[in-house]
């Protein structure tokens, strides 16, 4: 049976950022939509400075500051939960498993990063910036140096994926469309991830630019626009874990596909042979050879003086062990 459409575990993992970037852009959403209903004011403690927008932290520094703590906790347990969940993926070998040491060591990195730099935001979020002024800046800026190494060694095991798609498991044959190395999916997601990242740190630091130099409206106008843009983060992650998804109901519904689905990123090539009882593709050079010298050791030893008869050495020519079943 031949689907139309792609089949996929409805309620995975892949959700774990959607739900992030559904509570991030719903706050962001919320709290200018408040802004602006209230008549979009100019609130006592920015010194009764005209600006149009208002900064994020000014109208989270309001009555609303109780939705601003909830939504950017929840949103930092859910942006944590995704890079864990990469990671655990990875290792419990329901994704594509890490195919260099160091991609290991990144991922880490890059957890530990994202968790101070979430710290920050929350911080961002408690310390307002009526009463805190100078703390809440601070850890504005915690938030974003710290963000952007948790995205860029994340972004860093993207490129290692793509940079060597020889090493990827046999299940991921269709992710390479030409004859580069660099021409698979791995690497088309490693340059959009870092087109995004460039254009983050753009708007960064225009952010910043304007804001040294006074000129608010705009420096607010960025800080909105690099505030949304980073919920597309949350997406680009939800589309790395999304294949957990199409796995997951590839593993438990093999009668809805004609072809038997083996899992070669777990087990060895005889228990998988074994275990799906399934035609296997060709074996490597390498492999044959290894299954070759197990059925040569079979064949009867002779000392040198004494004849092989002649018949039993037709009979181990003739039928051979299936070799490909080791493959």
């Amino acid at each position: 049976m031949t689907h139309k459409f792609l089949r996929f575990k409805v309620i995975h993992y892949y959700l774990i950022p959607i739900i992030a970037l559904v509570v991030w852009w719903g706050m962001l959403i919320a709290l200018l939509s408040a802004w602006y209903i209230q008549g979009s004011p100019i609130y006592d403690f920015m010194n009764g400075e005209s600006q149009t927008p208002v900064y994020i932290s000014d109208v989270g520094a309001t009555n609303l500051q109780p939705l601003f703590i909830s939504c950017t906790g929840f949103q930092l347990i859910f942006f944590l939960g995704t890079l864990v969940m990469e990671f655990v993926l990875r290792k419990k070998l329901k994704l594509q498993p890490y195919v260099s040491k160091k991609q290991t060591v990144f991922a880490i990195i890059s957890i530990i990063c994202a968790t101070i730099g979430q710290l920050g935001i929350l911080f961002v979020s408690i310390f307002n910036t009526k009463n805190f002024h100078t703390v809440h800046l601070t850890m504005v800026g915690v938030f974003i140096f710290f963000v952007f190494w948790a995205c860029f060694f994340n972004f860093l095991n993207s490129f290692i994926f793509g940079n060597y798609p020889q090493r990827l498991c046999p299940n991921h044959e269709r992710v390479v469309f030409g004859k580069h190395r660099w021409a698979n999916l791995y690497m088309v997601s490693f340059f959009i991830k870092l087109v995004w990242l460039m254009a983050a740190v753009a708007f960064a630091v225009i952010f910043g630019y304007m804001m040294k130099k006074r000129k608010r409206s705009l420096s607010a106008a960025f800080e909105w626009t690099i505030s949304f843009w980073y919920g597309l983060l949350l997406l680009l992650w939800s589309m790395d874990l999304f294949p957990s998804a199409v796995k997951h109901y590839r593993v438990h519904h093999p009668e809805e596909f004609d072809e038997v689905f083996i899992d070669r990123h777990q087990g060895t090539p005889v228990e998988m042979a074994d275990a799906r009882d399934s035609i296997p593709r060709q074996g490597s050079a390498g492999e044959n050879s290894s299954s070759t010298a197990r059925n040569l050791a079979d064949i009867p030893k002779t000392e040198p003086s004494q004849t092989l008869p002649l018949g039993s050495l037709m009979m181990e020519v003739e039928q051979p062990r299936d070799v490909n079943r080791y493959v």
